[in-house]
């Protein structure tokens, strides 16, 4: 083995060693004591990212798009060359004697100038691939940029999903113990021959509701967290806690609804990639142009190509651009709806609050006491929805800028 290839392959293999402890070390340094993965968002995106084949995929896709660029200028150049002997030995001909010339003929020795780079169809064939392996390239570039970008939105909201699913377990369980509350009044008030047997009767039917509210509550939770183990590359039965939290206190973006929308124009992979199709399709029609007339089958059958193409650019900038409107409605809403929800949480909790004084008086019935604890537990959960929609929407206006964000807000 030479020895300058022996040198490489120690240090790649010093380099993937090193990287594959550097895993292990952030792994271990975010365990507790009880072997629970603590997990930040951050270290969530960065361990998706080594772990997601993606992002190999994306960068051999630029590897084969350079690759193209460099056989088409490969080709180019060799044809040049050929050309260019061609004309030598034709040169040299020229200044052969007749006789020689006239040996040379009968023996089928003459040499004939094809005009290779002259001719339409080889101009045509290389302006297009030149043409083609130019938005190759660029988009292969970008698509980098972008499939991380993809794995990082994706793992951020696969994480928010999982918080809410905690939230709504957590609002569940409260619920759970309060109802447990309200079931041990209602015995000692039988006890104390105050309320009927069905008073009891209708506490114990309200607990169970709530259990099973918890039971199903805790499934979606079990659920959310496989789906982020999976996105990570962690096995699903790894116990991980998650160390991050929703932004409640809504605030501006730091860009403005005119700035995104001109940003997508610029950056968006699939504007992009239409803007690409278009071009080449546009050069196609002109190349033709040339050797065609107006009035022909390939003539019209490249001009319609060309207008498909244009008329697909266009509908994928409205798409983008009604996408992105439609994001920023929602995280505008969402923002407005928290502070509103907070104050109706606050007059939930206290209506909560004054229907348990009034049933343990013995001026309502428990059946009373339910309603305004469910109302309590709709504004929880509508308030919950609203910053999960905040956090979401903010997420996606930094993504839209960049490619598609699929899926609409749940709440």
């Amino acid at each position: 083995m030479p020895k300058a290839w022996l040198s490489k392959s120690i240090t790649l293999l010093i380099i993937l060693i090193f990287i594959s402890t550097s895993f292990v070390f952030a792994q271990e340094n975010n365990e507790s004591k009880d072997g629970i993965l603590k997990l930040s968002l951050k270290d969530a995106v960065k361990i998706a990212e080594e772990n997601n084949q993606q992002v190999k995929l994306s960068k051999l896709g630029l590897e084969k798009a350079e690759l193209a660029r460099e056989q088409y200028r490969y080709q180019d150049k060799k044809t040049g060359k050929l050309e260019d002997e061609i004309k030598k030995a034709i040169e040299q001909w020229n200044q052969l004697p007749e006789e020689k010339q006239k040996e040379l003929e009968e023996e089928g020795l003459k040499p004939v100038n094809p005009g290779i780079s002259s001719s339409f169809e080889y101009t045509y064939a290389m302006d297009l691939l030149e043409k083609q392996t130019e938005v190759g390239v660029k988009l292969s570039e970008v698509g980098i940029d972008v499939t991380v970008k993809g794995i990082n939105f994706g793992i951020e909201a696969a994480y928010y999903g999982v918080l809410l699913a905690e939230e709504n377990t957590a609002i569940a369980q409260a619920a759970v113990s309060r109802y447990q509350d309200m079931l041990q009044i209602a015995k000692a008030k039988f006890k104390a021959g105050a309320i009927t047997k069905n008073e009891v009767l209708d506490a114990q039917v309200q607990l169970s509701k709530a259990e099973a509210d918890l039971l199903k509550a805790e499934s979606e939770e079990e659920k959310a967290y496989m789906n982020l183990k999976k996105l990570i590359g962690l096995p699903l039965d790894r116990a991980i806690e998650l160390t991050d939290s929703f932004k409640d206190k809504p605030d501006d973006f730091d860009k403005t609804l005119d700035e995104l929308l001109e940003a997508a124009e610029k950056n968006r992979i699939d504007i992009m990639s239409a803007e690409g199709a278009f071009e080449i399709a546009e050069l196609d029609f002109k190349l033709s142009s040339k050797a065609y007339p107006s009035n022909t089958f390939i003539y019209k059958e490249k001009e319609y190509a060309m207008e498909e193409a244009h008329l697909k650019l266009q509908d994928t900038k409205s798409a983008a651009e009604a996408q992105i409107r439609a994001i920023w409605l929602d995280f505008e809403n969402a923002k407005v709806n928290i502070p509103v929800l907070d104050k109706a949480l606050e007059m939930a909790e206290e209506s909560l609050r004054l229907a348990k004084l009034s049933y343990e008086a013995g001026l309502i019935r428990s059946v009373d006491v339910a309603v305004a604890e469910e109302g309590l537990k709709q504004v929880q959960v509508q308030r919950l929805g609203a910053i999960y929609n905040y956090n979401l929407a903010r997420l996606k206006l930094e993504n839209a800028t960049y490619f598609s964000v699929s899926g609409n807000l749940t709440f």
